[in-house]
């Protein structure tokens, strides 16, 4: 499968990010290449992860630091350029995959023709690049939080392109910082604050993308209201287009501009 990277945006947490990374090299073929996209980490955790790095053989790892603390949807970006293969496995940080199994429903995928495939969530999932020509890149006028990876699904859907959805059926483990679980259970206000007082995480809710997928997207979905917590909108079927996709290409570089 040499036609494969595996993409992580991570911001500290280093020995989460580790035991992921280590738990793909062991599931994984040796010429599935990596790419680790930093959100402006601590340079010990750099220096750490390099180190880290060093250690495993025979495995093309690619680290790309940040100096500005980047969204999920910027990352996601960065790593599908930097990436040579045609198909991209994108995992949180503190993922730990459990068997080779998990790989396998990707290989499967990729043999039947998948073009976005989904291992039970966005936690772990994989994109046919030729995807991107067709239905543009990931929102990045969407900030720090939720909603850039709906709005993603809706578009392929617009596009007539099908997201298959697989069960991880005990494949890999998602270990979600205490700070983040409690993050999405608790209410907007303490959410808020949650995620502004921790530093080694990528957050998870914001007000602000919330007004960005209503400006862009027109829906009767009942769970913006506090007290609902139904997944938003995934299909076009479900939403009415408001707004056009104004720039479908990565804005990284104009950070720099």
């Amino acid at each position: 499968m040499e036609d494969v990277t595996i993409v992580w945006s991570f911001r500290n947490r280093i020995n989460l990010l580790k035991r992921s990374i280590k738990s793909a090299d062991e599931t994984t073929p040796k010429d599935v290449n990596f790419c680790l996209v930093d959100a402006d980490s601590s340079e010990e955790t750099i220096r750490e992860l390099r180190e880290f790095c060093n250690t495993i053989p025979d495995r093309k790892i690619r680290i790309c630091e940040s100096s500005y603390r980047t969204t999920l949807s910027e990352a996601w970006n960065l790593g599908i350029m930097l990436s040579p293969t045609k198909y991209i496995v994108f995992a949180s940080s503190d993922i730990h995959f459990l068997t080779p199994s998990w790989f396998n429903i990707i290989k499967a995928g990729i043999t039947n023709k998948s073009r976005y495939l989904l291992l039970e969530n966005h936690s772990v999932f994989m994109i046919d690049k030729d995807i991107i020509p067709v239905m543009g890149w990931f929102d990045e006028g969407f900030g720090l939080g939720p909603h850039f990876d709906v709005d993603f699904m809706i578009r392929a859907s617009e596009h007539n392109i099908p997201v298959n959805i697989y069960p991880a059926q005990g494949t890999y483990s998602h270990n979600s910082s205490e700070e983040e679980s409690s993050s999405i259970h608790n209410d907007l206000d303490v959410t808020n604050r949650v995620a502004n007082q921790i530093e080694d995480r990528l957050p998870m809710n914001d007000m602000f993308n919330e007004i960005v997928f209503k400006n862009k997207w027109e829906s009767s979905w009942a769970g913006w209201t506090p007290s609902s917590t139904p997944h938003p909108p995934t299909h076009i079927s479900q939403v009415r287009r408001k707004i056009s996709e104004l720039d479908p290409h990565p804005s990284y570089t104009k950070k720099y501009m």
